[in-house]
């Protein structure tokens, strides 16, 4: 089921550590992530990133997480026995060269290997804790996308209904049209000839190029064609937003040309209701994933 690019959604864990995590998506072209995250847990953002690539294909995708009733800041604790034995080495340095000045506890703090950072929870622990959280928040994002998206594809499905409709109006001024013309040209010649005979072969040449000069059948067909794919797309378990965009792009190709090709003001009349539709479709399309 095609999905819509925008939506919200949240977890929250029950147990401790406390997560919390929402994430809001709306429309990009591309896949665009940006994780928030507190500095203590900045090593899990592509751990993060790569969880949301396999369960979203497109949109900007903001994803906020916060955490509470546990701690994440690295413990720093001193190596008493390191500091006991460069402060005798500073000794026995000091009588050697004949320092006068104090050792000062600044002078010890600056020597390598004195503080040892350790962390309260570990890098899997924490990223295990995280990991559930995370999917409850995805499932609920993607629950509102898809139900955002069965209105997308249901008003794009009454649009395609309208466009058909239009079509068929079209199909059937073809006929029409060509006597028309006859009809029209062969009063012009009447008129400019007045009391000299018609020349009917040439009357008849003269539609026949017509005909072939104004004949819409292939932009038709096509766009029927069209219609089927687009409409053959909303079962689809993959992302379709950029299918139906460029069947949208072709649509509009095989329109132009319609109204290129025909002089009919009825059948312009019907181009330019499709063409309206059209642009609604794909302003619709913009939201598929």
């Amino acid at each position: 089921m095609a999905k819509s690019m925008t939506g919200y959604g949240r977890g929250k864990s029950l147990n401790e550590p406390g997560w919390e995590v929402e994430i809001r998506t709306v429309n990009h072209r591309f896949l665009d992530i940006y994780v928030r995250l507190t500095k203590p847990c900045l090593y899990l953002e592509e751990k993060i990133r790569g969880f949301i690539k396999e369960r979203i294909s497109r949109g900007r995708v903001d994803v906020f997480i916060g955490y509470s009733s546990f701690n994440l800041e690295r413990e720093i604790k001193t190596d008493d026995k390191a500091i006991e034995a460069l402060y005798k080495k500073l000794l026995e340095l000091k009588e050697k060269i004949g320092f006068e000045g104090p050792i000062s506890l600044q002078l010890l703090s600056l020597l390598p290997d004195i503080f040892k950072v350790e962390k309260n929870v570990e890098d899997e622990e924490l990223w295990l804790s995280l990991k559930p959280v995370l999917e409850e928040a995805v499932l609920n994002l993607n629950h509102m996308r898809e139900e955002e998206g069965k209105n997308l594809l249901a008003d794009i499905s009454k649009r395609l209904n309208f466009i058909n409709q239009k079509l068929e109006i079209i199909r059937s001024r073809r006929g029409i049209n060509l006597k028309e013309y006859k009809s029209r040209l062969e009063k012009r010649i009447s008129e400019i000839l007045e009391k000299e005979i018609l020349d009917n072969e040439r009357l008849e040449m003269e539609v026949a190029y017509f005909a072939e000069r104004s004949d819409i059948n292939e932009e038709l067909v096509r766009i029927e064609s069209h219609i089927i794919q687009f409409t053959n797309l909303f079962d689809s378990d993959e992302p379709v937003g950029k299918k139906m965009d460029f069947i949208a792009q072709e649509m509009f190709r095989e329109i132009n040309t319609i109204a290129a090709k025909s002089a009919d003001y009825e059948i312009s009349k019907q181009v330019i209701d499709i063409k309206s539709e059209l642009e609604k479709i794909r302003e619709q399309v913009q939201n598929l994933e």
